[in-house]
């Protein structure tokens, strides 16, 4: 018998985006007997896991995103979302007015608008 959180039990790749025009997931690891989950940032090209040092507890900000990327010589620009004030990433935001709109805030009604 495993050692709870040892092994994992299931994975769950969230949506691809691009940054630099290189497509990177966030994949979400479910270990056996514990309900913590530790998330991953993973290139899509070749399944690189971008996070090998350390996962991240809860799911990455855009600003750990990039982080990690940067620590990989990738450079990942920063906007703000106009909407909410949070740092989101250049490549994932919308143009929209006189600014960046991030998938935190983008809905339909937005796009319309644009």
């Amino acid at each position: 018998m495993s050692r709870p959180g040892s092994v994992v039990t299931n994975t769950i790749n969230h949506p691809l985006f691009d940054v630099n025009g290189e497509q990177y997931f966030v994949q979400e690891l479910h270990w056996n007997g514990i309900s913590g989950r530790s998330y991953d940032l993973v290139r899509h090209r070749d399944d690189a896991v971008m996070t090998e040092d350390e996962s991240f507890d809860d799911y990455p900000t855009e600003e750990q995103i990039a982080a990690v990327l940067e620590d990989h010589g990738i450079d990942a620009e920063m906007e703000t979302c106009k909407m909410c004030w949070k740092a989101i990433l250049l490549d994932t935001a919308h143009r929209h007015d006189n600014g960046w709109v991030g998938a935190c805030c983008w809905d339909e009604r937005l796009r319309m608008t644009s």
